[in-house]
């Protein structure tokens, strides 16, 4: 009796460590990104920390960047892929179409909802100082 015990024991541990492996693999966050402005004077900054790939949406996580106690606002931002290009649905950090200030560090963290998209290549976003576009890429 104990050595079934025993067998269903280490049967249900080898099933919970293989769950366990399996889950950390599907993760789909990305980490290390390059950030780098695709035109000469962006109206913001923004740098990519990682990417979330989720079966119901791609959420960016990166900071923004700007002067100390100055303003701006975002209205909307975009995310370009080979694909397609997909319109943000929710952001944190700041609101869409409401000023923010920068505090004394002169970041901001974002993050930022997607539709489901996969391979993004740039994020745009539309400010009252004008368009940016930033390119992204995996790091090398």
């Amino acid at each position: 009796m104990i050595a079934g015990r025993n067998v269903i024991l280490r049967l249900a541990l080898a099933v919970a460590a293989l769950v366990t492996v399996a889950c950390a693999a599907h993760s789909g966050v990305v980490r290390g990104y390059v950030s780098a402005p695709a035109g000469i004077s962006e109206p913001v900054a923004f740098t990519v920390d990682s990417i979330d790939f989720r079966k119901d949406l791609t959420r960016v996580y990166g900071k923004l960047t700007g002067e100390p106690h100055t303003s701006n606002r975002i209205d909307d931002a975009m995310l370009y892929t080979p694909s397609g290009n997909y319109e943000a649905t929710d952001i944190d950090g700041v609101d869409f179409r409401r000023y923010f200030q920068w505090e004394d560090e002169g970041v901001i963290l974002l993050e930022i909802d997607f539709p489901r998209a996969k391979s993004p290549s740039a994020i745009g976003f539309t400010t009252v100082r004008g368009k940016a576009r930033i390119n992204i890429a995996p790091a090398p």
